[in-house]
């Protein structure tokens, strides 16, 4: 297309977030299709003063909705395919851990999934480690699990 006018991309933006959250670089792409580079800015600076794009706010999101599933190294990854900056994933990576036990969380999904590791170690840590949680973690959650598992 690439020849709508401001207003007509920043009502297309505006959709696009309203159906789902998105952090800027996917935004840019996205309107990228439809207009020059230099309509796309103006629109892109228009969204983020009204509040409606917040990478910052985005990450956060994220991290809270695939907290206690996916460990600090896979939700990195996943916030860095999303064009997230390095600096605010590391930001909100740090709140999430001071939050959060990422031991505690793996010993639940352990738990949870037994399946998966058939009461195994090496399965059970490979699996945690799939899951983007560190190799420390892992190995505490074992241990923690084991633990719980014999005072049951």
């Amino acid at each position: 297309m690439k020849d709508e006018t401001p207003d007509q991309l920043f009502l297309y933006a505006v959709r696009v977030l309203g159906a789902r959250a998105c952090s800027e670089s996917v935004l840019r792409q996205r309107l990228a299709r439809r207009a020059r580079p230099e309509v796309v800015g103006v629109v892109l600076q228009r969204v983020k003063s009204l509040g409606y794009l917040d990478d910052q706010k985005y990450a956060e999101g994220y991290a809270r909705l695939y907290a206690g599933r996916w460990g600090a190294a896979k939700l990195r990854k996943a916030l860095l395919d999303k064009g997230v900056a390095r600096s605010t994933i590391d930001q909100v990576l740090a709140e999430q851990e001071l939050q959060n036990d990422p031991v505690e969380e793996a010993v639940a999904l352990l738990d949870r999934y037994q399946s998966r590791h058939r009461g195994q170690k090496p399965r059970a840590i490979r699996f945690l480690a799939n899951r983007g949680y560190a190799l420390g973690n892992a190995l505490a959650a074992w241990e923690r699990y084991k633990e719980q598992t014999v005072e049951s």
